[in-house]
């Protein structure tokens, strides 16, 4: 996938402990379950419109020196362990005096949503449902490290989302993406859009059901 060798997991770990953010030409993809930087950072904007600077400030502030230099050193060529963006998530969540899961799924669906409407608002409202979702493994390969996304429309207003290759993947992530689909799907005009979910052993299955 890139021409370098893979660090062995004495230098991943010495990476980390460093402070360092892994960026995606010197880390393969499959070493590390990762988020894009491009998505860390639009995440965290987002994370402060909800909850505000003190809050997440306060989180930050409560992670180990390692964590908060992986976090620093962030760029959006970068990938930052989950293990990593999920702590201080959930570090946000306890500052704020909030759950997480519905914090998340806020965050995810605001985040989404400004994005598709500053960007593709007019154009996303002219695509099929089978261009709307076909969209869907792209989107997602580009801010995760680890596991792929398949689609396949059943019937009208009738989807199924397989996520595989995620072999443990934590329940925030799963989550994540099931709320990242319905908000794609309510910007691109749909009604009454709902994603339902199963886990799996290496990833989720996510029923999606909508009207035009």
């Amino acid at each position: 996938m890139y021409a370098v060798a893979a660090p062995s997991a004495r230098e991943l770990v010495a990476l980390q402990e460093r402070g360092r953010a892994y960026t995606r030409r010197s880390v393969p993809h499959s070493i590390v379950p990762a988020l894009s930087g491009a998505l860390y950072l639009s995440t965290d904007k987002v994370f402060r419109q909800v909850v505000g600077d003190e809050a997440v400030d306060q989180a930050f502030a409560s992670l180990s020196r390692e964590q908060q230099g992986i976090l620093e050193s962030a760029v959006p060529a970068a990938w930052i362990p989950f293990a990593v963006v999920d702590a201080y998530y959930e570090a946000i969540a306890r500052s704020a005096q909030r759950d997480l899961m519905p914090l998340f799924s806020e965050v995810v669906r605001q985040g989404v949503s400004q994005t598709l409407r500053s960007v593709w608002k007019i154009l996303i409202r002219f695509t099929t449902d089978r261009a709307l979702l076909s969209r869907t493994p792209v989107i997602y390969k580009r801010g995760h490290s680890i596991g792929a996304i398949k689609t396949t429309i059943d019937a009208p207003g009738t989807a199924t989302v397989v996520l595989s290759g995620w072999p443990g993947v934590p329940e925030l992530r799963r989550l994540g993406v099931a709320v990242g689909i319905k908000a794609v799907m309510d910007v691109a005009g749909r009604r009454d859009v709902t994603v339902r979910y199963d886990g799996t052993d290496d990833g989720a299955i996510y029923h999606v059901r909508w009207h035009a």
